[in-house]
């Protein structure tokens, strides 16, 4: 019984590690109370973010869900060839396979102009989109299931780079993006990103991101039609 009740406690106390932050003066005091970042895992939260401008370094692998050495320095496109669960709990499906690959080299039919992409596929839609990074975020440049459209370059589906803040909103042409909560595992690494997505003034989808994984969990915020 003793046994039992240490077990039950030591469950509670690892429960009680993990953090969630919807406000960021709260995050801010917490996390600039830890040790510095000393070289450990990458994904240390102390590692992404900086007290003195009380901004997130966001790694372009977050999206993509490629392992990262932690360094911010390097080209945000990278290689990745990997395939994921996304839970849709909002969609007919609860869930379907991801698959990221790239870069590869695509031909812009309308200019082109040739640059590096991400092929991002939902294989049980049968949807395949490609994305391209720049300095604030990510965004997709070629939806196949409308190739009659060209996407403009610098539209922010995905967080990358420096400058974020929770609660603050970052627009990039048609698109914005809002930090809405971050979560920390025992370590103090980042768990999980959650994050707002607009298109055009319309609040659309709610994003969880998970490091080494991509996108989790993907819910749709739209009003259905009556």
């Amino acid at each position: 019984m003793k046994c039992l009740v240490t077990l039950l406690l030591l469950i509670c106390v690892s429960s009680a590690n993990a953090a969630y932050y919807t406000s960021a003066e709260d995050f801010h005091r917490e996390v600039c109370a830890l040790q510095p970042y000393e070289g450990e895992d990458p994904w240390r939260i102390t590692h992404l973010y900086n007290c003195a401008t009380r901004e997130f370094f966001i790694p372009y692998q977050l999206w993509s869900g490629a392992s990262w050495d932690g360094d911010k320095q390097a080209p945000c496109m990278h290689e990745v060839d990997r395939s994921s669960r996304l839970d849709m709990p909002s969609d007919k499906y609860s869930s379907g396979e991801l698959v990221v690959k790239g870069p590869i080299m695509w031909t812009d039919p309308g200019t082109g102009e040739e640059i590096e992409v991400w092929s991002r596929s939902l294989v049980d839609y049968n949807s395949t989109k490609y994305y391209a990074c720049h300095e604030r975020g990510i965004g997709t440049i070629r939806n196949m299931k409308k190739p009659h459209m060209n996407y403009l370059k610098g539209l922010c589906h995905a967080p990358g780079g420096y400058g974020w803040k929770i609660g603050e909103k970052r627009t990039c042409i048609k698109t914005t993006l809002e930090i809405i909560e971050v979560e920390l595992d025992e370590q103090n690494r980042l768990k999980y990103l959650v994050l707002n997505y607009w298109f055009r003034d319309k609040l659309s989808y709610r994003y969880w991101y998970e490091p080494e994984r991509g996108a989790a969990k993907i819910m749709s915020l739209k009003r259905k039609r009556k």
